[in-house]
């Protein structure tokens, strides 16, 4: 594949300051979707709009200055949504091996445009995994809740199980929307794919989403909701989604993980994520 000459705005990316697994965050803002409770700025094309070298250098440069980690074990690509310039994510991964020697690359994504083929190429390129995002079933709920269908996201499922390439799932657990019983149709139509799929059940947080469409739901909430795809599925899993909190000075937390968010005029952000917060897998 030749080198894209397309371009995606990126209005930071995110560094970790934890060992023994550095990882980097790398936000492509822009999206297909249109979530009513989306939390990220990403959604909009916000940022400074760079080619994947601009990208790469902006990357070196601030993994250089900032943390000084050599090699880094992982890279996260998330949004926004990567995938809708396919050459540029493409060219991306291949050069995040390359140019970056990152270990492991994860892809968070939507799945509306992983047909089987870009799947196909992804995993040649040296993606190493895809976190797969299922916001409904029903393809009803799904419309009114992301303005699209998700017939193509359920494929993307298929496509992913089909190619042998890592991959998880997750879903926004959103009270009187997305409900318990919605959870297990995702479950039941992933374990006809293949039961062992790792699927995920998120709680939605109102302070973070742009629209305040339900509540957050109670943990009574995420425990049913686990049980009930673990009829279906040998690997369910409930918790927090990305929570993080800026804070001067660092709390002294046991288990407390750092990373710096740096925006493209290399202007930097504490980030601090408490126990049970911000993961990194």
């Amino acid at each position: 594949m030749e080198t894209s000459e397309g371009y995606r705005n990126v209005p930071f990316i995110t560094l970790s300051l934890s060992e023994p697994k550095p990882h980097i965050w790398i936000t492509l803002s822009g999206c297909n979707f249109k979530c009513k409770g989306c939390f990220s700025i990403a959604r909009d094309p916000v940022g400074e709009s760079m080619t994947v070298n601009e990208l790469i250098n902006f990357i070196n440069r601030s993994n250089w200055i900032y943390s000084n980690i050599t090699p880094l074990e992982g890279a996260i690509i998330t949004g926004g949504e990567p995938t809708l310039d396919k050459n540029f994510l493409l060219d991306l991964v291949r050069k995040l091996k390359t140019k970056v020697d990152v270990k492991h690359i994860t892809l968070s994504t939507n799945g509306y445009l992983l047909d089987k083929e870009y799947v196909r190429v992804l995993k040649g390129s040296g993606l190493n995994e895809v976190k797969l995002d299922i916001k409904a079933y029903t393809n009803s709920i799904h419309r009114w809740y992301t303005g699209m269908s998700n017939r193509t996201v359920l494929d993307a499922a298929r496509h992913l199980c089909e190619s042998e390439l890592e991959f998880r799932v997750e879903t926004v657990l959103m009270p009187g929307i997305v409900e318990v019983e919605e959870i297990e149709r995702i479950a039941s139509f992933l374990a006809q794919i293949d039961p062992g799929i790792k699927y995920k059940i998120i709680k939605f947080a109102p302070g973070e989403a742009r629209e305040k469409v339900t509540r957050r739901p109670t943990d009574e909430k995420i425990e049913r909701a686990v049980n009930s795809a673990s009829k279906y599925l040998r690997n369910v899993a409930g918790g927090k989604a990305c929570v993080q909190e800026f804070s001067t000075p660092e709390p002294k937390e046991e288990n407390t993980k750092k990373w710096i968010r740096v925006y493209p005029d290399m202007k930097t952000e504490a980030i601090i994520a408490k126990p049970g917060g911000f993961e990194v897998s």
